[in-house]
């Protein structure tokens, strides 16, 4: 299995709505389906620091980086506009991109 990790703001002024949508999306499998369906294993993770909130996303499957490709290539529209407005994300923009990783204990 392959592990990607990214991190991604969450907008000053924007953590309730953030809120608000993953207690939408978790009450709901059509979220989780979608990321069984595009190969991965998905876990978000908040992380509170002095400079901002940010998301904290690890994806595991075979291959996490053409699941995200596929997971942003059809994600819903309203979903897309949310992450637009809460992380700056803009879906239809060429991506930014995807971290590497620099240092495995298990290595």
């Amino acid at each position: 299995m392959a592990l990607l990790a990214m991190c991604m703001p969450i907008l000053p002024g924007k953590m309730d709505k953030w809120k608000a949508m993953m207690a939408q999306i978790k009450s709901t499998p059509d979220f989780a389906n979608s990321r069984e369906a595009a190969g991965v294993h998905e876990r978000s993770f908040v992380q509170h620091t002095p400079a901002g909130d940010f998301l904290i996303i690890t994806m595991e499957g075979d291959d996490p980086t053409a699941s995200w490709a596929q997971i942003i290539s059809t994600m819903p529209p309203e979903f897309a506009e949310f992450a637009a407005d809460v992380h700056g994300l803009d879906v239809n923009a060429p991506p930014p991109p995807l971290p590497g990783m620099f240092f495995d204990s298990r290595a």
